[in-house]
């Protein structure tokens, strides 16, 4: 059962949806406990409460899918998926009154990689006949739910299932033998383990599923043939885990019931802390195990059995506390270098002790980069101390490096210690380990850590492909007051580069190319069932994209024409599920999450619009009104439906709409805004009827560039670029003010402060700068580019950023308010970038596009 536990998850979300979509919380049916269906032999038991949203979240937001998704196995679960949503959708009334039941999958010792068994109540209903025969493509005879088994592999990708019913639970397996066994349990069997049902116990709700594994088959899973455990011990017992869905990361918290306490008794008597050895280990690292001690003779006596005294202790244990710990790295020669690490206070003391059992002659010693390098004078003095972990540095090479005393197995690797210490190029310091260790790594007694990216994965299907998308994976144990220890495990999606970075994209967190350009910038909408921040882009051919936050094309669709405007989402149905809602020039659409039409769309608009449609909701109860302005002057309006809003006026012919509409809510009272093309402005009232006769010209009008809130109609204020260049502010009473005289460049309007004070942005061909009227603010230089555009950038803060794109160039360019470059800027890119935390990491990241229409998703430095 060597295969890490995230396939654990999937397997168990994808087995457990058709029971979650088949029971009914008020059906009146005697059902068996699927727990005592369990074989006692289970080495891990993994429960999963709610699979679809389970599986919508891993699915859309987890890059190990990205990398399992294209593989015949992974097709082959998607098919699964959408034959059981099919069936759910078709009878959603009988849906709403599903339960949410633990669904049980018990693994035992040889499985490879799918459960010996599943078990999980399920009522004896037409709905549950239906959904078997969807989901398993089989039909399901009346014999089934009186005992007869049934055989099924719905795609040649499954191994043979065998499906089986008693007391109202279901049950599947490998074979027939499976089902008897477990029909034999629930008829009565023996307890389960005191320590399972310990662990049982601790469950927590809020969780993605929970897991519990037998210590052993966790070391092996993780650790394979090494084990995860200091010093080789073999605790026993077993491990209770919630688990959680992160994008890049799966995160398992919960403890560990050992059946020998004894094996971890070393950990017992210490404080946690943590790793700060990583400050001289080299970057490149592939396997490393920390302790903390804090007390050494106690340490070196609950390791070892024996007394912390006599010449070993004195030489290599009793200077010691803080972090120690071992490890490794594969050359490229096959070779391998070790290192050992122990922490000390006193770094005199600890050279003190190391040099007492040396000859009167000295130990050996040389020199390198001014740091003195000398030999252990006796074989394994390390493990006499510290086990079995510590043994194989006899005679090795030791110095210190500050507080770290650093001992190696080779020349060779003693020198890339020191060159990382020196070089500041260590563990700490790596964008790999470094970054993983500050973000999921926390104070412990134990820690066990591994690059699984540096394994060569051969074979493959699903389980090959995430194990090459593996990249670190950490165990970190704590001693409890009572007989348990906290137990954490992350399992990271991070492979190892395998060549170099697409020219320009170094760093990137995901590429994804669209086959064609992009017609404007990536448009960024939020997923109402994962909560993540997915991207929709519109290619030059007119197709709209929808890709998730991990990089995955979900669905692509032909429009008629080029969007107008942005992408809204509304709650037509008043069910928490948004729907998107975008126009072109000739129609309006309203689609689902998976690129659907909704009822009643796309509406033809019967002629051409003149600006982006606006979507509005009046008294916040989603009863929206999509407004559309037309190339004839005339304003369309039509509500959720798609249907025309009846009683609504509007304007007549005439002039038309310079840009999209905008709604006011004064004392009470709605108001309709629309700049039109010859200067004039429009104001509405609901009906479409005349509510305020606004004298205000804005004369040469060539953009309009915002508009300021007041607390009457008559001092709102538009705002917009002139055909000289200048900005100007006016209010519907007919006032108007210069905010920055005529001048060469693009305007763009910041409020740069936050203090509600519009600051002018001007871009031309090599310079960007931003200006309250006389007031400069600053004045930066870029590479020539006619096209440059600036823009502003919101900021999860509420601030605003300056975002600046050279399409000549290839690159964007982001600023703070006070015009200084973003670290890590320029990047790659050709389009706007919107900046925001799509995948939910708490990190920022930045979305773009480059000129051959490849999406490209950049982590974000913090601000400067």
């Amino acid at each position: 059962m060597r295969r890490p536990l995230i396939i654990l998850l999937l397997v168990g979300i994808v087995a457990a949806v058709g029971w979650w979509l088949l029971h009914f919380q008020n059906v009146a049916v005697e059902q068996a406990d699927p727990w005592n269906a369990l074989p006692v032999e289970a080495v891990a038991v993994l429960q999963v409460a709610e699979p679809f949203t389970a599986w919508d979240r891993f699915t859309g937001t987890s890059q190990f899918w990205g990398e399992m998704d294209s593989t015949r196995q992974g097709k082959a679960w998607a098919a699964l998926f959408a034959r059981l949503g099919e069936n759910l959708a078709a009878a959603p009334a009988w849906a709403r009154r599903i339960g949410k039941y633990p669904v049980l999958l018990a693994f035992s010792e040889g499985d490879d990689g799918l459960p010996r068994l599943v078990a999980m109540n399920m009522p004896h209903t037409p709905e549950a006949a239906s959904l078997l025969r969807a989901g398993f493509q089989v039909e399901v005879p009346n014999g089934f739910w009186t005992g007869t088994n049934l055989d099924v592999r719905p795609d040649s990708a499954f191994p043979p299932m065998v499906l089986g019913w008693v007391k109202g639970v279901l049950l599947i397996s490998v074979d027939a033998d499976g089902i008897s066994k477990a029909r034999q349990r629930l008829a009565g069997g023996a307890p389960p383990e005191a320590l399972f049902t310990k662990a049982k116990a601790t469950f927590s709700a809020g969780s993605d599923a929970h897991l519990l594994i037998r210590s052993g088959a966790a070391s092996a899973t993780f650790g394979g043939t090494d084990g995860i455990f200091p010093n080789g011990a073999r605790p026993g017992g077993w491990m209770a885990f919630d688990v959680r869905l992160r994008p890049g990361a799966l995160l398992l918290n919960g403890l560990l019931f050992p059946e020998d306490d004894a094996a971890l008794a070393g950990l017992r008597q210490q404080n946690a802390g943590p790793a700060t050895l990583l400050q001289v280990l080299p970057a490149g690292v592939e396997q490393l195990r920390t302790f903390t001690i804090t007390d050494a003779a106690q340490a070196v006596k609950d390791i070892t059995g024996g007394l912390a005294e006599g010449p070993a202790f004195e030489a290599c244990g009793a200077w010691v506390k803080g972090s120690i710990g071992v490890a490794s790295l594969t050359n490229s020669d096959s070779t391998v270098s070790r290192w050992a690490v122990l922490s000390t206070e006193g770094p005199e003391e600890a050279e003190k002790g190391l040099t007492s059992l040396c000859p009167d002659n000295g130990c050996p010693a040389t020199e390198y980069r001014s740091v003195q390098i000398r030999q252990l004078p006796a074989d394994e003095l390390l493990a006499k101390c510290f086990g079995a972990d510590f043994s194989g540095f006899g005679n090795s090479l030791w110095c210190a490096l500050g507080d770290q005393v650093v001992f190696a197995s080779t020349p060779g690797a003693m020198r890339s210690a020191i060159d990382a210490w020196t070089d500041r190029n260590a563990m700490a310091l790596d964008p790999r380990s470094g970054d993983f260790f500050n973000r999921y790594a926390t104070d412990a007694n134990y820690s066990w850590w591994m690059d699984a990216a540096h394994n060569k994965i051969t074979g493959q299907g699903m389980i090959a492909a995430m194990r090459r998308a593996t990249g670190v994976c950490l165990l970190q144990l704590s001693a409890r007051a009572d007989d348990a220890f906290t137990a954490t495990v992350c399992i990271q999606h991070a492979p190892e580069t395998t060549g170099p970075a697409a020219p320009g994209q170094a760093g990137a967190l995901w590429t994804t190319a669209l086959g064609a350009p992009l017609e404007g910038p990536p448009i960024l909408v939020r997923d109402y069932l994962s909560k993540t921040v997915q991207v929709l882009a519109q290619d030059k051919d007119h197709r709209i994209s929808l890709v998730s936050c991990t990089g995955k094309v979900l669905w692509q669709r032909q429009l008629d024409g080029p969007l107008l405007g942005g992408v809204q989402q509304v709650d037509r149905f008043r069910n928490g599920k948004l729907q998107m809602v975008f126009g072109t020039a000739g129609k309006i659409y309203m689609v689902d999450r998976l690129g659907r039409d909704v009822e009643g769309f796309p509406v033809d608009l019967g002629g051409s619009a003149s600006a982006p449609i606006a979507v509005l909701d009046y008294d916040n109860n989603k009863d929206y009104r999509i407004l559309a302005p037309m190339q004839d002057g005339r304003l369309l309006n039509f509500g959720p439906d798609g249907k025309a809003v009846q009683g609504f006026k509007g304007p007549g012919q005439g002039a038309s709409a310079l840009a999209g509409v905008e709604h006011a809510r004064i004392q009470g009272k709605d108001y309709i805004i629309v700049p039109l093309r010859d200067g004039s402005v429009v104001v509405l009232d609901r009906r479409g009827e005349d509510r305020f006769n606004s004298p205000l010209v804005m004369h040469g009008v060539a953009a309009i560039r915002g508009s300021r809130k007041a607390m009457d109609i008559g001092n709102w204020r538009l705002l917009w670029e002139d055909s000289t260049g200048a900005v100007i502010s006016g209010a519907f009473n007919g006032t108007t003010d210069t905010l920055d005289r005529p001048k060469s460049g693009t305007a763009t309007l910041l409020d740069l402060n936050g203090d509600g004070r519009l600051s002018v942005l001007r871009t031309t061909g090599s310079t960007l700068a931003a200006a309250n009227g006389d007031k400069a603010f600053f004045n930066v230089s870029f590479p020539d580019a006619a096209s440059a555009k600036a823009f502003p950038v919101p900021l999860p803060d509420g601030k605003e950023a300056v975002g600046l794109v050279l399409p000549e160039q290839g690159q964007v360019r982001l600023y703070t308010a006070e015009g200084e470059l973003w670290p890590g800027f320029p990047m790659a890119g050709s389009t706007e970038f919107s900046v925001a935390d799509i995948n939910l990491d708490g990190i920022l990241e930045l979305v773009t596009a480059n000129a051959e229409g490849v999406l490209t998703v950049y982590p974000l430095s913090a601000s400067p």
